[in-house]
């Protein structure tokens, strides 16, 4: 019960700290643009300044509060799932036992449990607050910036693109990566358990290097995987430049034509916070897409 409670006020939380975040560029781009030819009313200044330290200190509060809430909920869930699961393999038939080696069971009960919390933490924390972040940032740049918000129509797409393909191809190997922790964990489990019978027959080296290859397996896979993932950040610099050159550019001249009546500084400073929002929330999105998906391994199979 406490897990749920908490994994609510979590929501609430992430909620509200998102919904502050996408104002804040709003009144920052009020407050420049009431600065940006001097002899600002200075009451107003000093209105605007309040009102950005408030809204600040709501979203530090709501954040950490959703730190601490989803902490919790996290850590009561690993506890419910082990709980539970040590019960069901207590009713496990001889067959089930034959079927589930007892490092397999012992890697899902540890290992396995602890990627299924950080899955549920991030689902928790930013499942909800990347996408509210995304579509609210996008519709605040349309609606304060005008003809610079059609950059997303480009971006986006991009990006989104770009991030799925390499969520895609990172996926499979992450996978491979958990399943072989079992061989990992069971040639360690057999050295503990036969520890006399390695040192009476002299299979130290034998045991070592099956212990080895079975860590340089996973080397190798999870590097591989990791070069994948590694590519977002180039993709998102490329869309980040292509976002910051393209509202400078037409930024700067519609300011410049017009005589900053259509356009003010605020309105560029704003866009780029709103780009940068959109362009990292993307990127939350992508991480929580393979991460997630990639522990499905973890439920154990139907038992006879």
């Amino acid at each position: 019960g406490d897990v749920y409670k908490r994994q609510i006020l979590t929501l609430i939380f992430i909620m509200g700290e998102a919904v502050i975040e996408v104002f804040i560029p709003a009144i920052t781009k009020d407050l420049i643009n009431e600065i940006q030819y001097g002899g600002a009313d200075m009451n107003k200044i000093i209105k605007h300044g309040l009102m950005l330290v408030l809204m600040a200190a709501l979203s530090l509060m709501c954040g950490g509060i959703a730190a601490v809430t989803c902490a919790k909920a996290s850590a009561g869930f690993s506890r419910n799932v082990r709980h539970d699961m040590f019960h069901k393999i207590q009713d496990f038939s001889f067959e089930n036992i034959d079927k589930f080696s007892s490092t397999s069971l012992v890697t899902r009960m540890t290992t396995d449990v602890t990627y299924a919390q950080m899955a549920f933490m991030m689902v928790i924390r930013i499942a909800v607050r990347a996408p509210m972040l995304l579509i609210f940032s996008v519709i605040m740049a349309f609606r304060e910036g005008k003809d610079l918000a059609m950059t997303f129509v480009v971006v986006i797409p991009i990006l989104g693109f770009g991030l799925f393909m390499v969520a895609r191809k990172a996926m499979p190997a992450f996978r491979r990566v958990f399943k072989k922790y079992d061989r990992l964990n069971e040639s360690i489990e057999e050295n503990v358990r036969g520890m006399r019978v390695v040192k009476g027959f002299s299979r130290q080296e034998y045991e070592k290097e099956k212990f080895n290859n079975a860590a340089e397996d996973i080397c190798r896979d999870f590097t591989k995987a990791e070069r994948i993932v590694a590519l977002n950040t180039p993709i998102m610099q490329l869309c980040m430049h292509f976002n910051l050159i393209f509202i400078l550019l037409i930024g700067s001249k519609v300011i410049i034509t017009s005589g900053g009546t259509e356009l003010g500084l605020g309105s560029i400073s704003m866009m780029l916070t709103y780009g940068m929002q959109v362009l990292m929330q993307l990127m939350m999105i992508s991480s929580i897409y393979v991460m997630p998906v990639s522990y499905t391994h973890l439920t154990l199979p139907t038992t006879s």
